[in-house]
Order: structure tokens, then C-alpha cells, then sequence
């Protein structure tokens, strides 16, 4: 079983690379534009979602046959793509109250997100670098999103300024979290396969 969840974590690591990256590019985007151009910002996050989303359902069917939870993962994947697609059409639809409704989801997509993270993260057995810096993550996004709704509730003209900021430093933070977890589980495996042949 070790050795099926090994070739998982070498076959996959790439994919929280490319995550990583994403969200460190979605996050210094975020931070470089002013608050005016909330509506660009919402568009890279709509094809952020969209992209993550799909990078998630990719790497839960791939990994079905060696991870029983591997449904966590698809089930996030596919909230994600939701979200997306519904951020990215949501200015046609909901005109001069777009961002708050943009606001409202994130807040909800990070909350569910991190709730649906917390167990598969926990899934991954053989990398245990690779599991608590997944729980962080997903710990980090619930906090995010109940952070974006107290604020929605308290203060909305608040949040619209304070979603640059929140968003695009958590996403910076997400995507380097990413990136030190895929390279501590390849390492990992790296040295599983080297005491295995020692």
C-alpha cells in the first residue's frame, strides 16, 4: 500500500507546483492593482477558481485507485470550478453588486474549501511534511473566509477595500505553502525509494 501511495505522490507532486504558482502570480496580481480594478481582479479570480478547480478534479480521479478519500479532493475540485464559473459571469448578472456577491462567495468557497482540505490533506499517509502543510493551508482558508464574511457583515464598504488585501496576501501565502509541500512530499518519496533499494 505504501509503495501505491508512493507512485501517487511522485506522479502528482507537479500539480500542487503548478497550484502554488498560480496562486502566488492570482496574489501579487491582487496587491499590484488598485481597488478600482476590482473588476479585473474578480475576472483573475473567476479563471484562478476555474483553473484550481480543475487541477483538483484532475488529481482526485487520478488518484482513486490509491486513495479511498479521494472524493474530499473531487468534491473540492468541483466547488471550486462552481465558484469560478459562477464569479466569472457574475457581472452580467448581478451589475453594481457584483463584488459584494464576489466577496460572499470566496468567503463561502474558503470556508467550504478548507472544511473539504482539513480531511484530504489528512489522507496523505506517506508524506507527512506534505499533510500538516495541507491542513495548514486548509485551516488558513476557513480562517480567510470567516475573516471576509465577519467583515461583509460589519462593515460591506470595508470589505470591498480589505478583499485586496486579504485576498491577494492569503493567496501569496497559500501558493508558497503549495510549492514547500510538494517539495517536501517528493522528497519524501525520494527517500522512501532510496531505503527500499538500500
Amino acid at each position: 500500500m505504501s509503495g501505491a501511495v508512493s507512485a501517487q505522490a511522485n506522479s502528482l507532486w507537479w500539480l500542487a507546483i503548478v497550484r502554488g504558482v498560480l496562486a502566488i502570480i492570482f496574489g501579487i496580481l491582487v496587491l499590484t492593482w488598485p481597488a478600482e480594478s476590482a473588476v479585473i481582479v474578480a475576472i483573475i479570480f473567476a479563471v484562478f477558481a476555474i483553473v484550481d478547480g480543475i487541477v483538483n478534479i484532475v488529481a482526485a480521479i487520478s488518484s482513486r485507485k490509491y486513495d479511498s478519500t479521494w472524493g474530499w479532493l473531487l468534491t473540492q475540485g468541483i466547488l471550486t470550478l462552481i465558484v469560478g464559473i459562477i464569479a466569472l459571469f457574475a457581472p452580467a448578472f448581478a451589475a453594481a453588486f457584483v463584488l459584494l456577491f464576489l466577496l460572499w462567495v470566496i468567503a463561502i468557497w474558503a470556508v467550504i474549501g478548507g472544511i473539504f482540505g482539513i480531511p484530504a490533506a489528512a489522507s496523505l499517509g506517506a508524506t507527512g511534511g506534505s499533510r500538516a502543510l495541507g491542513i495548514i493551508l486548509a485551516i488558513l482558508a476557513i480562517i480567510l473566509g470567516i475573516a471576509l464574511i465577519v467583515v461583509l457583515v460589519s462593515n460591506p464598504t470595508d470589505a470591498l477595500l480589505g478583499f485586496v488585501w486579504i485576498v491577494g496576501v492569503y493567496a501569496i501565502i497559500a501558493g508558497i505553502v503549495l510549492i514547500i509541500a510538494a517539495i517536501a512530499g517528493r522528497m519524501a518519496v525520494g527517500r522512501m525509494k532510496k531505503d527500499a533499494m538500500a
